[in-house]
């Protein structure tokens, strides 16, 4: 069961990163502004608010509220104008950020944009940047639940054989008719293989040998 596991994994990912929607406010650097291409910008995380203002992170009874460019020691890179540029309140933020934020206000008290973010590429890292992203991985299963859940993949998304994963009767169970010329194939191959290999045995050998010297003695 192994690799149904694996391309399972495989499939969860691939469909997570097709629904992925738009992360409004991201720039075009990725073309789709969409947070699944590179290694870390894989959080769409709200910045401003309904003002257009940088957002302020933490509880309202905190007194430190602070922004997202604050919290993370990236005040001199502010880049809020490209944001409101782009019609937009969200950003295509890193995964040690979000990690940052996190464990500085809270999973509560965080903005992200669950629906544009790749919640499967964050749940299958376990770094960024030297930053753990255990905190990151445990806040998204509560704060997006519905993108946290692994999608079952359909047994005909997967493969017709693994070598030595499965044997070939246990293959029958899960492999789809379309697949059946290449059983049938499979089959073949091995009859053929057989037989050369009787054919070319020691024993069939001097077996046909003396049936040739049988007949030139007759």
């Amino acid at each position: 069961m192994a690799h149904r596991q694996v391309f399972s994994a495989m499939g969860f990912l691939a469909a997570a990163a097709a629904e992925i929607a738009v992360c409004p406010g991201e720039s075009e650097r990725y073309g789709d502004r969409k947070c699944n291409h590179d290694p870390t910008h894989r959080v769409c995380a709200n910045l401003l608010d309904s003002s257009g203002k940088p957002l302020a992170w933490g509880s309202n009874g905190n007194l430190s509220r602070r922004t997202f460019w604050e919290i993370t020691g990236q005040s001199a890179f502010q880049w809020d104008d490209r944001i409101r540029a782009n019609h937009g309140d969200s950003w295509c933020i890193c995964m040690w950020a979000t990690a940052r934020l996190i464990e500085t206000v809270g999973c509560e008290n965080i903005h992200l944009n669950c629906a544009a973010t790749d919640v499967a590429y964050v749940k299958s890292s376990y770094q960024d940047s030297g930053v753990s992203l255990a905190s990151a991985k445990s806040c998204l299963e509560r704060k997006c639940p519905k993108q946290s859940l692994p999608q079952p993949l359909d047994d005909a998304s997967l493969p017709a054989s693994v070598p030595g994963s499965m044997p070939q009767r246990s293959m029958a169970k899960w492999m789809p008719s379309s697949f059946l010329p290449l059983k049938l194939g499979g089959v073949l191959v091995a009859l053929i293989a057989g037989v050369a290999m009787y054919v070319r045995s020691p024993g069939r050998q001097d077996t046909q040998l003396r049936e040739v010297e049988l007949e030139r003695a007759l």
